[in-house]
C-alpha cells in the first residue's frame, strides 16, 4: 500500500540521514593560529578593534550553534557597510564554505514560502538591507529575526511541522542608513564599516585565485 511504501521510505531517509555542514565542521582541527580577530582587517580592511571581533566571534558562534543545535536563540545580525565592490557579501559567502549553504535570496519577510529561501541554507545575506527595507515595521522586522522556527508543511508531508531554524542571517549595506528608526534601540542590527583600500587581501582577488 502507499501508506507502506512511505512509511518505508522515511525509514531508510532517517537510517541513512547525514547533515554536511555539521560533518564538514567535525572533521576541521584548529592549528592554534588566531585569525577571527583579523579576518576583518585582512580582507575587508575593517578596524582591528574589540567590538568588530566580538561582533564577528558571535555571528560565527551563532553560525555553528544553529547547526549542532537547530532552533537555538540567535536574533543578531553582522551587517558589513561599505562602497560597491568592497567583498562584502563574497566575505559571507566565504564563511558559508560552499556555494549551495549560501543564499542572497531573501527579498521580503513576510512571505507566506519564505521557508523556502531558508531550506538548505546556512548563511543568508540580506542584500542591501532589502528585506528589511521591504518590512511593513520595525516589530516585523525583530519578530523575523527572534523567531526560532518556522511552521509549515514541506512536500511529501501530511501535517505542518515546527522546523527549527538552522540558518543565521548577515546584511550588507552601502551606508549605515539602513539601520531602522527603533526608539528601543537597533541592538539586533551589529554594524562594521569595511574599507576596501585598507585591505591586506581584497577578498574578491584572493577568492578569484582560489578557484583559479
Amino acid at each position: 500500500s502507499e501508506k507502506r511504501i512511505e512509511g518505508a521510505i522515511k525509514v531508510a531517509a532517517n537510517e541513512y540521514r547525514y547533515h554536511p555542514v555539521r560533518d564538514y565542521l567535525n572533521s576541521l582541527q584548529w592549528d592554534g593560529t588566531e585569525r577571527v580577530r583579523y579576518a576583518l582587517r585582512h580582507f575587508l580592511g575593517a578596524e582591528v578593534s574589540d567590538y568588530n571581533y566580538e561582533v564577528l566571534l558571535l555571528f560565527m558562534l551563532g553560525a555553528v550553534a544553529r547547526v549542532f543545535k537547530p532552533g537555538t536563540k540567535f536574533e543578531v545580525m553582522l551587517c558589513l557597510v561599505g562602497g560597491q565592490g568592497a567583498g562584502k557579501s563574497t566575505f559571507f559567502r566565504f564563511l558559508a564554505v560552499r556555494d549551495e549553504w549560501f543564499s542572497d535570496d531573501l527579498r521580503k519577510l513576510d512571505d507566506d514560502n519564505v521557508y523556502r529561501k531558508l531550506q538548505g541554507h546556512w548563511i543568508i545575506e540580506m542584500s542591501e538591507m532589502i528585506a528589511t527595507a521591504n518590512a511593513k515595521s520595525i516589530e516585523d522586522i525583530k519578530s523575523f529575526l527572534s523567531r526560532q522556527k518556522e511552521t509549515y508543511k514541506a512536500p511529501y508531508e501530511v501535517h505542518p511541522k515546527d522546523h527549527k531554524r538552522q540558518c543565521v542571517f548577515a546584511g550588507t549595506s552601502n551606508t549605515l542608513d539602513f539601520l531602522p528608526l527603533d526608539r528601543t534601540g537597533n541592538r539586533r542590527f551589529l554594524p562594521v564599516q569595511v574599507q576596501a583600500e585598507a585591505a591586506e587581501v581584497h577578498i574578491l582577488e584572493d577568492e578569484a585565485a582560489s578557484r583559479a
